[in-house]
C-alpha cells in the first residue's frame, strides 16, 4: 500500500518549480483516476492506494516528464473538453477551458436552430468542430486546418466519438469564396512572436508554434483573412464567432466593423479577459 499523502508530497518537491502543490496534487489525483482506474471519490478519502511495481514504475516515468516540462495532456495522449474525451499529441494545441466558454456561448446563440451549416477554422484537434457537433447533430459541421498532422487527430477524434464531422485541409489566409454557411468559427493563431519568451516552457516547448504565433507586426493577420472570408462566404444574418488575444479585442471589432459586420460584440472570460468575440453578417440593400 502506498501513503498517498506521501505520494503528493513526493510529487510535490520534484515538480515544485513548474506547479504548486495543490495543482501537483491535481494532476496525480488525475493520473490515478485516468489511467490507474481509480476512482475520484474513493482518492478523495482514501490515505493508502495499492500500486503494483508496475504501476509505480509508470507513476515514476510520468513524474519525469512532467519535470521537462511536458504537458501532462501529452502525456496521457488525451484530455477533456466540453464533455468529451479527445486524443491530442504535440501536433495540436491542447484545448483550453475558456475555448469551451466559446462553445457554451456559440450554443447559446444557436441552440434553436436547425440544420446549420458551420465552419471551424484552424480546428486543431477538432475540440470545437466536434463540440458543435455533439452539441447539434442535425447541424453539417467541417473542421478546416493547414496542419496534415492535426487533422489526422482531429479525424481520430471524430471516429471514437462517432460524430460526422468532415475534416480539410486548407491554408486561412488564403480561403477561397464559397457561400451558404451559417456559422464560421475559429480560434486561430493570435500571439505576436514578441510574447513567446513571457509564456510558460510547457506551451513553447511543446505546443505547436504553427498554432500559436503570428508575426509582431500583423497581429490580426488570421482575424482579418478569416473575416474577409466571412464576408464572403456567410448567409444573411450568419455569425462569426473569434477566440481572442485579449490585448487586440478592440482592435478585432474595428476591423469586422470595417468590413460591414453588424453586432459585433465582445465577451470577457472567467478570468476577466476580453476573450470571445462574436459578429453578425447582414447583407446591405442596394442603393
Amino acid at each position: 500500500m502506498q501513503d498517498l499523502r506521501g505520494l503528493t508530497l513526493v510529487w510535490a518537491d520534484k515538480l515544485k518549480n513548474l506547479y504548486s502543490e495543490r495543482e501537483t496534487r491535481n494532476i496525480l489525483l488525475l493520473v490515478l483516476e485516468d489511467i490507474f482506474g481509480f476512482s475520484r471519490s474513493a482518492l478523495l478519502v482514501s490515505k493508502e492506494i495499492a500500486l503494483s511495481d508496475v504501476e509505480l514504475d509508470q507513476l515514476a516515468q510520468i513524474s519525469s516528464r512532467l519535470q521537462t516540462g511536458e504537458p501532462l495532456q501529452y502525456i496521457v495522449g488525451f484530455t477533456y473538453f466540453d464533455d468529451l474525451k479527445l486524443a491530442v499529441a504535440p501536433g495540436v494545441l491542447i484545448p483550453r477551458p475558456e475555448t469551451e466558454e466559446l462553445v457554451s456561448w456559440i450554443q447559446e446563440t444557436i441552440q434553436n436552430e436547425k440544420h446549420l451549416q458551420v465552419e471551424d477554422w484552424c480546428t486543431g484537434s477538432g475540440c470545437i468542430a466536434l463540440a458543435v457537433k455533439n452539441r447539434n447533430r442535425d447541424f453539417e459541421v467541417k473542421g478546416i486546418d493547414i496542419s496534415a498532422e492535426a487533422l489526422e487527430i482531429a479525424q481520430l477524434n471524430a471516429k471514437e466519438l462517432n460524430l460526422e464531422v468532415e475534416f480539410q485541409i486548407q491554408d486561412a489566409l488564403e480561403a477561397e469564396k464559397t457561400s451558404g454557411i451559417d456559422v464560421i468559427i475559429s480560434n486561430p493563431p493570435y500571439i505576436p512572436w514578441i510574447e513567446k519568451e513571457q509564456m510558460h516552457q510547457n506551451v513553447t516547448e511543446f505546443e505547436p508554434d504553427l498554432a500559436l504565433f503570428v508575426p509582431n507586426e500583423s497581429p490580426l493577420l488570421f482575424y482579418q483573412a478569416i473575416a474577409e472570408y466571412a464576408a464572403k462566404s456567410l448567409n444573411e444574418n450568419g455569425y462569426l464567432f473569434f477566440e481572442l488575444h485579449e490585448n487586440y479585442g478592440v482592435e478585432t471589432k474595428a476591423m469586422l466593423e470595417s468590413l460591414g459586420f453588424s453586432s459585433v460584440e465582445i465577451r470577457k472570460d472567467l478570468q476577466n479577459k476580453n476573450r470571445m468575440l462574436k459578429a453578425q453578417w447582414k447583407v446591405k440593400p442596394i442603393q
